[in-house]
């Protein structure tokens, strides 16, 4: 699954348990029937077991929203076992079955009836529906079974290690489809309202990975090069882009198919949006879900970044038809070894997949989001290690997190980069071979790989990042013509002190000379000593040579480390000139990985804010619109912290200098001629800096952008939000786009863009308009409802209070359904407060109705609100020295500092700083106590 983005179900964690492997499941057939009517359904499944010793009872899993109605055991001769009692614990989502007689060694069938209600809490199987061109919902039956919510649909075992070949029939209304995991056997009508349709039987497969769809769209069918049957799923008037995921989808199995030299393990691939998914996509076997704007978006239709993210979730969700479908893990603390290698491989497919992008624009963007991601998770004290539960606890949820997907897919790069490409091939191919259709732990799949190195296998190196929390931060000095290199874990808090070590792979680059080939480094201390005719040696002391270190350096110049580096001031200044008079030094991965590096230590306060400045400079000469819109939002991070008027002034001065070419370069041409996805993403900011600029033809389409959508043409969601923002201070114009929420949008993104372009304003009455929209409307996403009333509750938090009290009802049954958290609502809406009376009335109020599972957020929002009131205390010494990131930045009078870089860099003209360098350098030289 490409990731949980919406977890509100309570999970009795203290109460469950892990099934007995005394009783295996091998076959299990499914007979359901469906009421769409009266969304109901009823149904009787078999399940073949095998029982490896005497028992007197044995237990399945079966959720509160399941009613078992009968059981029967029958032996392997096609003898009954009379049942004398079965018993259902929901605390335990347990079904237990007591025969009369003990169960010896043997196989057995266990057939159950039961019945239950289609869900709306977007777990287990779920009621949703499509949109036709006029607005109108048709009814669907989805299922969501990951991670262990196909309890809440039937009795089976609900473990991933547990896994069988199912056989599905399904009876449904007539004039609907029925797709599954296995290709269609039979349809056949049984009545004049109902038809049956039988499916063949699977492979074996984990219960969470079985999908079933009862729907009435159109079919876009093609095949892969090796005759896979591709089907994509779509409403008719989205066929156009239902081709487009059609084509990247045949893309993808081509790709993996001999990337991993593994056939396809499946006999054919559907591909279905679903409205009101709770993830970015699920990986059933056969049977992929998207996202509805995703599966169904083009170019044209959906923001460029967004678009990029709904091509890598196909070939995440193909990716994981290997990785997690053919071979299973046993438990979810393996629960990385599918989603970070699915993760990485998606990434890593589409750049060597024909594009219209340039090679290594996937790898960038993969490295942006997996280094920013895994460390904005991993840097904190309290933080678990990616395989942090034990084989034996029950915690499945908890996997599903940034390091799961981001932290392990960089460390799955790091391991190909440091075995090489045709190692890493054989070792994937070998572990498919030996575990196919079978469950794999992290130990099996570390057998299929051999040694890094003579002293460290792939295991060792993999349990050394995995099982431990964190990351290293590496801090590279010279001494005479000598480096030496500390490592030591990073975390926002200074005064935490560890031991840890890390695996830190050495590529080291100096200057114009190649980059060396990688070395395996765990101590606290390494020593280079760099002979300039021979390179680097290593030594285990420091061995001060005569000769100067003049040259820049780099310690991971192919980036494989998920940490930080960093260097001294020196090294720093000598990259900066480097950088300035030729960029290409550095790669565009390079050049990446260290604005990311230089971002996350200025927020640390680790480096000096005027290095970011002088290494700033050169992006006049930046052609990546990735990286320059990076260093844009470091630099408007750094003028937040400054106090003075006349300070900020000159600083957006200095960003008009380094920015106003990229402005003119990629403005000036149409949006519908740009090519590159980065230009495309990023095309919407720099017309509004152009027209904050005052650049003539940014402010010409801007007012041209306005006065289509006005006239009800389509505008691309890029801008949407962006000019609307400009506009909507007039009342007039408010009213007028207000009014168009009902017509304009034709997709969920438009709908989010505009309501909360709206939900800007400072006009009562206007707020008032909006939330009173939100609740009544049928058009937009029911999970944007949170949404609007946050946004007003910034805006009038004492109006969006009243609001909530007087419809708690409505928001509690929302809530209620999992359209979204009870936490974040609380926490906007009470932290928005200010008075102690209306901290009296929030107390108050609850004390008479339920916060649900809200009750962390409430209490959050409650310890902020009394700040507001409470009377300012003095603060310690210590206190200070503990506050925010950006008071830190100021203590350095960084406003002040600027100034006099800024005006000795401008004396000596931008082109020529290594005057101005030395001059303020030397005289405010950044010194970390």
């Amino acid at each position: 699954m490409k990731r949980l983005l919406l977890l509100t179900t309570i999970t009795l964690l203290a109460f469950a348990k892990r099934l007995s492997k005394d009783v295996i499941p091998s076959h299990q057939k499914f007979h359901l029937a469906f009421d769409i009517d009266k969304w109901r359904y009823s149904g009787t499944t078999e399940i073949r077991i095998k029982v490896h010793r005497t028992i007197s009872s044995f237990w399945l899993h079966a959720a509160k929203n399941v009613n078992v109605t009968k059981v029967v055991l029958n032996s392997d001769k096609k003898k009954t076992v009379e049942v004398t009692k079965f018993v259902l614990d929901y605390k335990l989502s347990s079904l237990t079955v007591y025969p009369e007689k003990d169960l010896e060694d043997g196989n057995y069938v266990v057939t159950l009836w039961f019945n239950g209600e289609v869900s709306t809490t977007l777990q287990g199987i779920i009621k949703t529906g499509w949109l036709d061109v006029r607005g109108e919902k048709h009814p669907q039956v989805t299922t969501h079974f990951e991670p262990d919510k196909a309890r809440q649909a039937f009795p089976c075992f609900d473990e991933p290690a547990m896994k069988v070949m199912i056989k599905l029939i399904v009876d449904h209304p007539k004039g609907y489809q029925c797709n599954s995991a296995a290709p269609l056997e039979t349809r056949k009508d049984i009545s004049n309202t109902i038809t049956r349709s039988v499916f063949e039987e699977t492979v074996p497969i984990s219960i969470y990975l079985l999908a079933i769809n009862i729907h009435d769209m159109s079919e876009v069918k093609g095949e892969s090069p090796t005759g896979i049957p591709i089907t994509v799923l779509t409403p008719p008037h989205k066929k156009s882009a239902a081709y487009v995921t059609l084509k990247w989808a045949k893309k993808a199995l081509n790709f993996f198919e001999k990337f991993l030299d593994t056939k396809y393990p499946f006999k054919k691939l559907d591909i279905m949006g679903i409205y009101d998914l709770n993830s970015s996509g699920m990986e059933n076997i056969g049977m992929i879900h998207l996202t509805y704007d995703c599966i169904y978006a083009d170019s044209k239709s959906i923001n460029a970044k967004e678009y990029i993210h709904c091509r890598n979730s196909i070939f995440h969700e193909v990716a994981h038809m290997w990785f997690g479908d053919l071979v299973s893990i046993k438990w979810w603390n393996d629960v990385w070894l599918k989603e970070g290698f699915a993760s990485f491989i998606a990434s890593y497919a589409m750049d060597r997949v024909k594009t219209d992008q340039p090679p290594g624009y996937h790898d960038i963007n993969f490295l942006d989001d997996s280094l920013l991601d895994g460390i904005t998770s991993d840097q904190f004290t309290f933080v678990k290690p990616v395989r942090h539960v034990q084989e034996n606890s029950y915690a499945p949820s908890a996997m599903f997190n940034d390091l799961s997907y981001s932290k392990a897919a960089i460390i799955i790069r790091s391991v190909l980069g440091l075995i090489g490409y045709n190692a890493f091939r054989v070792g994937l191919r070998e572990y498919f071979v030996k575990f196919k259709f079978a469950s794999a732990n992290f130990e099996d799949f570390a057998s299929s790989f051999g040694n890094i190195s003579l002293q460290l296998s792939v295991e060792d190196y993999m349990k050394n990042w995995l099982n431990q929390a964190g990351f290293p931060e590496v801090y590279s000095e010279s001494f005479g013509n000598t480096l030496r290199i500390k490592q030591m874990r990073y975390t926002v808090s200074k005064n935490f002190v560890t031991d840890q070590t890390w695996y830190v792979p050495i590529n080291y680059k100096v200057a114009d000379t190649p980059s060396s080939t990688y070395t395996l480094w765990r101590s606290r201390y390494k020593f280079l000593s760099y002979d300039w005719d021979r390179g680097f040696k290593v030594s285990n002391m420091l061995t001060p040579l005569t000769s100067k270190w003049e040259s820049w350096f780099i310690i991971d110049s192919k980036s494989l480390t998920f940490g930080i580096h960093r260097y001294d001031n020196d090294n720093y200044k000598r990259l900066a000139k480097g950088l300035i008079q030729d960029h290409s030094i550095l790669t565009d991965t390079q050049r990446l990985v260290h604005v990311t590096n230089l971002d996350l230590l200025t927020n640390q306060n680790r480096v000096d804010p005027i290095t970011v400045l002088e290494t700033s400079l050169y992006i006049k000469k930046e052609r990546n619109m990735h990286i320059i819109s990076k260093w844009l939002i470091l630099l408007l991070s750094l003028r937040s912290t400054m106090d003075n008027r006349n300070h900020r002034f000159k600083f957006n001065h200095y960003l008009k200098t380094l920015f106003i070419d990229h402005v003119n370069r990629i403005i000036s041409k149409p949006f519908s001629r740009t090519t590159l996805w980065d230009d495309k993403a990023n095309y919407s900011w720099l017309l509004i800096l152009g027209m904050r600029w005052n650049v003539p033809i940014a402010r010409k389409k801007i007012r041209r952008l306005y006065r289509h959508f006005k006239a009800g043409q389509h505008i691309n969601p890029n801008f949407l939000s962006y000019i609307l923002r400009l506009y909507l201070n007039n009342s007039d114009h408010w009213i007028k786009v207000f009014k168009k929420l009902d017509t304009y949008p034709k997709s969920l993104q438009e709908i989010k863009k505009i309501m909360r372009a709206l939900c800007r304003t400072s006009i009562v009455k206007h707020q008032y308009y909006m939330l009173k929209y939100s609740i009544s409307s049928l058009n937009i996403p029911r999970s944007e409802i949170k949404t609007v009333l946050c946004y007003i509750a910034y805006k009038n938090a004492s109006m969006a209070w009243k609001f909530f009290k007087k419809h708690y009802k409505f928001y509690f049954r929302l809530y209620g359904e999992a359209q979204f958290s009870m936490n974040k609502l609380l926490l906007c809406l009470v932290s928005s407060l200010y008075t102690k009376s209306e901290y009296n009335d929030v107390i108050a109020f609850f004390k008479t109705h339920s916060s649900g599972t809200g009750e962390s957020g409430l209490k959050r929002g409650l310890k902020q609100l009394s700040l507001s009131f409470a009377p300012k205390k003095k603060k310690k010494k210590k206190e200070q020295e503990d506050d925010l990131v950006t008071i830190k930045i100021k203590k350095l009078n960084f406003g002040k500092r600027f100034t006099q870089w800024w005006n000795a860099i401008t004396a000596t003209e931008i082109r020529n700083t290594d005057d101005a360098y030395e001059s303020f350098s030397s005289n405010n030289r950044f010194v970390r106590k």
